[in-house]
C-alpha cells in the first residue's frame, strides 16, 4: 500500500507531518554511531572491567553525569549495592540460562535510585571483549506492580472482613430463624386454648349489649392472633424447604395439578385459562416451589378479579437471554403498581380487603424465586390487571 497516496494523494504529500518524529542524521557519519547515540534508552558499552568505553546521550541525561565524568567510571559504580551483577562469569551464566535480561537498581549523580531492565550482549572488537547495555527505567512500572500488591493485599483484608461479617450475619439471622421458630411454635398452645376456652363461654349468661360487643372483640382479636401465629408457623416451615433438591419437571404436568387443586375456584368464577409453554417446556426445579409459585399466582388472579367482567388468565414461558421466564397476566382488579409496587411482596401486606387473605402469597413466591437465584416483576394499572413476570433462574441453568 502507498502510504501517501492513502494520506495526501500523490500531488500533496506532506513529507514533514510524516518525518517530524525521525531524528535527522548526517550522511557522512556513522549511521549506527548516529543511532546509538540518539536512542531514547539509555546505552552504555563497557569492557570486560566493566570500565566506560562509550555512553549514549540518553544515558547521560539519565544518569545526570556529563559525558567525561562517565567515561571515568565502571558500570559497577553506578550500581546502587556494588556487586558483580555484570561480571563476566555472571553475563556468561545468565547468557547460557537465556536469561539476559534482569533487573538492577541505579544510582544517578544526585543521588536518587530508579530500577531498571539491564539487557547486555557481548561482543569482540579487535580480539577485545566489550558489552553493549541497553538500559530501561522500568521505576513506575515497579511502583505501579508494589501499588497493586498493596491494593491487592487491602482488597484481600476487606474481603475477609466482608466474608466475616457474612458469617456473623447468617449466624445472627439463623439465631433470628429459631427465635421465630420458638415465638411461634410456643404460641400456638395458648393461642389455640384460648380460642377454645372462649368457644366455650355461653353467650346466653352474658347480660348486656356492651359486655356482648366485649366478648366479640376479645372474640374476634384471638381469632386474628390465631390466624397470624399459624401463617407465621407455616411461613416459617415453608422457608426449611427452600434447599429442596432440583428435579427435571415439565411445566404442562406442574399447571396441570395446580389447575386440579382449585378446580372448583376457576369453576366459580368461570376463569378462562389460555396456556402456552411451547418457549420453554421444562426446567429443573424443586417441585413443591413451582407447583406453590404457580399456586400462589393463579389464586391471587382469581382472588382479585373484576367483579364486573369475565376473568381470564395468560399463562406462558419463554427464555429471554437463556433465563426460564413464567409471566402469568390476568384482566382483574390491578393497582397502582408505581405506588404500591414494592409493597405486594411483603409479608402479611394487602392490597385489596375486602377479599379473604393472609397476605403472605406473595411473599412466599418472592422468597422461592430470590432462593434460587431469579427475580420477579410486576406491572399492574388499576382496572387494566396484572401482570407477573417470574425469572425463575438466573441463565445458567
Amino acid at each position: 500500500m502507498d502510504f501517501r497516496k492513502e494520506k495526501n494523494g500523490p500531488d500533496n504529500f506532506d513529507k514533514e507531518n510524516l518525518w517530524e518524529d525521525f531524528i535527522p542524521v548526517e550522511i557522512t557519519s556513522d549511521i549506527y554511531k548516529e543511532v546509538f547515540k540518539y536512542s531514547i534508552f539509555p546505552k552504555i558499552v563497557h569492557d570486560i572491567d566493566t570500565r566506560i568505553i562509550e555512553a549514549n546521550n540518553s544515558a547521560i541525561k539519565e544518569f545526570g553525569f556529563s559525558r567525561n565524568e562517565l567515561l571515568k567510571k565502571k558500570l559497577i559504580d553506578l550500581h546502587s549495592n556494588v556487586d558483580q551483577e555484570h561480571s563476566p562469569e555472571d553475563i556468561t551464566d545468565r547468557n547460557r540460562n537465556k536469561k539476559l535480561t534482569s533487573e538492577k537498581e541505579f544510582k544517578r549523580k544526585d543521588g536518587s535510585i530508579f530500577i531498571a531492565e539491564v539487557t547486555p550482549c557481548m561482543y569482540i572488537v579487535e580480539d577485545k571483549p566489550v558489552i553493549h547495555v541497553h538500559i530501561q527505567n522500568i521505576t513506575e512500572r515497579k511502583q505501579a506492580e508494589v501499588k497493586m500488591q498493596e491494593l491487592n493485599a487491602a482488597l484481600e483484608v476487606e474481603i475477609t472482613k466482608v466474608e466475616l461479617n457474612a458469617k456473623q450475619i447468617e449466624i445472627k439471622n439463623k439465631e433470628l430463624e429459631e427465635f421465630a421458630y420458638v415465638a411461634a411454635h410456643d404460641l400456638k398452645a395458648p393461642v389455640t386454648n384460648l380460642n377454645v376456652l372462649i368457644d366455650m363461654i355461653n353467650m346466653d349468661c352474658i347480660v348486656g349489649e356492651k359486655d356482648m360487643q366485649l366478648i366479640n372483640k376479645l372474640k374476634s382479636n384471638i381469632e386474628q392472633v390465631y390466624k397470624t401465629i399459624f401463617t407465621l408457623n407455616d411461613v416459617i416451615n415453608f422457608k426449611t424447604t427452600l434447599k429442596d433438591k432440583k428435579e427435571r419437571l415439565e411445566f404442562e404436568k406442574v399447571f396441570h395439578e395446580v389447575r386440579q387443586s382449585i378446580s372448583e375456584q376457576v369453576k366459580s368464577t368461570n376463569t378462562t385459562l389460555n396456556v402456552d409453554f411451547s418457549e420453554c417446556s421444562e426446567i429443573d426445579y424443586p417441585p413443591l416451589h413451582l407447583k406453590s409459585i404457580m399456586q400462589n399466582l393463579l389464586t391471587n388472579s382469581v382472588k382479585y378479579k373484576c367483579p364486573d367482567k369475565l376473568l381470564k388468565i395468560d399463562v406462558r414461558t419463554s427464555m429471554p437471554n437463556g433465563s426460564v421466564c413464567l409471566t402469568v397476566k390476568d384482566n382483574g382488579l390491578g393497582f397502582d403498581d408505581e405506588k404500591y409496587g414494592g409493597k405486594v411482596f411483603g409479608l402479611f401486606k394487602r392490597l385489596h380487603t375486602h377479599v379473604e387473605g393472609k397476605g403472605v402469597g406473595m411473599y412466599v413466591v418472592k422468597s422461592i424465586v430470590e432462593a434460587h437465584g431469579g427475580r420477579i416483576e410486576v406491572k399492574s394499572r388499576p382496572g387494566e390487571g396484572t401482570m407477573f413476570t417470574v425469572y425463575l433462574n438466573n441463565g445458567k441453568e
